[in-house]
């Protein structure tokens, strides 16, 4: 009998069910898209944001006051500490090593071009690290810098026999120069300082440790060759700066196998409250947990315990912005979702209480034949519930498709489908259809039935 009442009541008045149907469905359609875009596609918003760079620094932990500017080591190349370049492997054997998407080793070597000042970085652009047996990773400058702009091509790391190395050069420097890909480019580099002058013949160490040429007193230097292989365009220093591949410039400033510097980008989780906290005053549940949260600073720490004589920082300016953007969108996103609920639950209000006044009279009769409020109410809320538990089903499935197309626009992977959905998706579809039939149904209490038949 309650079925049938139920049924009969929901095909009389299909205009007004379909409505209530249609907004319950929007909103959770949604809230699906954006809690699918949250689970499957929050890697690829990160990695999306790994554009601006490095987010973790490793520099030697010895190493003195840097003279640096732009981010770069103008000191001579032979002061200061090094970090061994066959360590860098480790950086992929920490707990968090598959959220170390790229890094880049560097050293660098103060120089100047026909008079002009300048250094040369050398770095890796395209290399290949044997990690495992069967595990080989690819990084360097290309994956580093994912949106650097080169005119012409990347240098190879290692270049033919008798070839001189390939280098890119900045596009101001270059526009300075005039240099065009293709062209050979002589570097005069700055020497390191020797430990002994060899015999007089290669210079003399100075008081303030500088090598100089035993005649004018000035820094002794060397003229290296390369090839401009591509004009970079960066829009920041490095468009005043020359890269070179690693080895060439490790062994014109005689640091065979060390390098000065390392920037890390990881995928990693927005600091909060616990981020920031004291490692050392944590008890162990909490540093277990510190510890296994990918949060620059903790993957910063285990970079420091594998690789001896290293301080690894997070780069606070990337890592903050990061945050603060994945913090904004989640809220805009959230703040969607619960207007278009709040909105659906409007749209559900208004249609119940166009039904509920509208069936006055079948209110009435019910009560005079001895139905009580509760039962009354009851078969009201039964509708409420199949519309809700319809709509859930719609929007769930219509959510799941609207976030796979905006996944494939935005990030050129469609999105998975996530059953876990589904039961929250119902149980807020089941929510939203109660929550806007409270007020019309508690018009339902207030009926008399001698009034209403009356009338």
């Amino acid at each position: 009998m309650l079925v049938r009442i139920i049924r009969e009541s929901l095909v009389r008045r299909r205009r007004r069910k379909l409505l209530s149907f249609a907004a319950v469905a929007l909103g959770i359609a949604a809230a699906t898209t954006v809690a699918t875009i949250a689970i499957d596609v929050g890697d690829k918003v990160s990695r999306e944001l790994r554009s601006f760079g490095a987010n973790i620094s490793i520099t030697p932990a010895a190493d003195g006051l840097p003279v640096a500017v732009g981010g770069v080591d103008y000191r001579p190349a032979g002061e200061g500490a090094f970090l061994a370049e066959s360590d860098l492997v480790k950086l992929k054997r920490i707990f968090w090593r598959h959220n170390i998407v790229a890094f880049a080793p560097f050293v660098y070597a103060p120089a100047s071009i026909d008079g002009r000042p300048t250094v040369v970085i050398g770095t890796w652009f395209d290399e290949s690290i044997q990690v495992e047996k069967s595990d080989v990773f690819h990084t360097g400058l290309k994956e580093l810098h994912p949106t650097w702009k080169v005119d012409g091509g990347w240098p190879t790391d290692v270049d033919a026999e008798g070839d001189p190395p390939g280098c890119l050069i900045g596009k101001r420097l270059a526009s300075t120069l005039g240099a065009k890909p293709g062209q050979a480019l002589a570097v005069q580099i700055d020497q390191p300082t020797p430990a002994k002058g060899a015999n007089g013949q290669a210079g003399i160490a100075s008081a303030d440790g500088d090598n100089r040429d035993k005649h004018s007193g000035q820094p002794a230097s060397a003229v290296a060759r390369f090839t401009v292989r591509g004009i970079l365009e960066s829009g920041g220093p490095e468009e005043d700066q020359v890269f070179a591949p690693l080895a060439s410039v490790q062994k014109l400033a005689g640091l065979e196998g060390k390098v000065r510097r390392v920037e890390v980008s990881a995928l990693t989780t927005p600091d909060d409250a616990f981020a920031r906290a004291d490692v050392t005053k944590l008890n162990g549940e909490e540093f277990d947990r510190w510890y296994c949260t990918p949060y620059a600073s903790s993957i910063a720490y285990q970079i420091r315990q594998v690789i001896p004589g290293a301080e690894a920082k997070p780069v606070y300016q990337v890592a903050d912005t990061e945050g603060k953007i994945m913090d904004r969108v989640g809220v805009l996103m959230w703040a969607l979702v619960v207007a278009a609920l709040a909105t659906a639950a409007l749209a559900v209000a208004s249609m119940m209480l166009a039904n509920v006044l509208e069936r006055r009279a079948e209110i009435g009769l019910f009560k005079s034949l001895g139905a009580t409020d509760a039962r009354v109410v009851t078969l009201f809320m039964l509708e409420a519930l199949v519309i809700g538990l319809a709509g859930g089903v719609a929007g769930y499935l219509g959510g799941t498709v609207l976030a796979r197309s905006l996944a494939s626009a935005v990030f050129g992977a469609p999105s998975g489908v996530h059953w876990v959905i589904l039961p929250a998706a119902l149980a807020v579809a089941l929510l939203v259809a109660l929550a806007g039939s409270a007020l019309p149904l508690a018009r339902v209490l207030k009926f008399s039935p001698a009034v209403v038949l009356r009338d």
